[in-house]
């Protein structure tokens, strides 16, 4: 089992997802708890620099960013709508300037 850690605003766009997207999502968080970096395609896949993408829906398409640390744990990072074919790139940097404020407040290393 891994620990899921969001970052506050990750936490808050989960929220504001609708009740389908965001049930969808929950079930997609709780398989990646469980099996981490077992979790593979099309679930899930990496992006840059140590970033990964949980995929959620076919349709109304959510896409979830994350990364993993040492010690089991797992920083939840960006969610958003995905409207788009290619992931916008603004979206990555968000994700990535997450991630550095989430490891500059923490002593976990990434793997």
């Amino acid at each position: 089992m891994f620990e899921l850690l969001f970052h506050p605003e990750a936490f808050s766009e989960i929220e504001e997802l609708n009740d389908v997207m965001k049930a969808k999502l929950l079930a997609k968080l709780d398989k990646l708890e469980t099996l981490g970096n077992e979790l593979r395609f099309p679930d899930t896949r990496p992006i840059q620099d140590g970033l990964f993408e949980l995929r959620v829906g076919k349709k109304d398409i959510t896409r979830t960013f994350f990364a993993f640390a040492i010690g089991r744990k797992i920083y939840i990072l960006r969610t958003f709508v995905k409207k788009t074919q290619k992931t916008p790139q603004n979206e990555i940097e968000l994700a990535l300037r997450r991630l550095q404020e989430m490891t500059d407040e923490s002593t976990t290393d990434l793997v």
